[in-house]
């Protein structure tokens, strides 16, 4: 059943809840989502028969009201990056990988550089690379010492190509084709 609000708005029925086309969701009054640690908008919900409050974030909860059940190996994707954009419009199904692959041609996935938490930079990444390639005899300990301060893990990721410059990370998934 859909429900056509005052704003002109759609609205459908969740459990005891009601979910708008654009996430916004209404219990007993409107439900105000949080931030995850990631970006996305999350709510906790008291969904019957469980007794105990659930988190759900609010795309996967507008794409299962508004288009259907998301299927176990699949994930739920923003079609803009845009992911505080919840309208059901917006949102598709796809692979992990395939949801990865648009993030990083659209510049919005957050790793290296671009993560709020980050670490190491990517000239850290291209110094090592750079030492790698020029000292290719060393054992892990000579180029830890001539690398100092960067850390020994940081530079056998590099060494085993488990950590790469996010314009690197672009050219490998642009070269894996389908």
């Amino acid at each position: 059943m859909i429900y056509i609000g005052v704003d002109k708005r759609q609205w459908k029925q969740f459990h005891k809840y009601w979910v708008c086309e654009d996430g916004e969701v209404v219990g007993r009054k409107t439900i105000k989502p949080f931030l995850d640690k990631d970006g996305y908008l999350r709510i906790a919900l008291h969904i019957l028969g469980s007794g105990r409050q659930t988190k759900i974030h609010v795309h996967r909860l507008v794409y299962k009201v508004w288009r259907d059940e998301i299927p176990k190996d699949m994930v739920c994707c923003h079609i803009d990056s845009n992911i505080l954009n919840n309208h059901y419009s917006n949102l598709r199904v796809d692979t992990q990988k395939n949801n990865i692959r648009d993030k990083l041609k659209n510049g919005t996935w957050q790793a290296g550089n671009s993560h709020p938490n980050t670490i190491y930079q990517d000239d850290d990444i291209v110094k090592i690379q750079d030492a790698i390639k020029d000292n290719a005899e060393m054992k892990l300990k000579q180029l830890e010492n001539l690398l100092y301060p960067l850390p020994r893990h940081l530079i056998f990721d590099v060494k085993r190509g488990k950590r790469k410059t996010r314009q690197q990370r672009i050219q490998d998934a642009e070269s894996i084709s389908l």
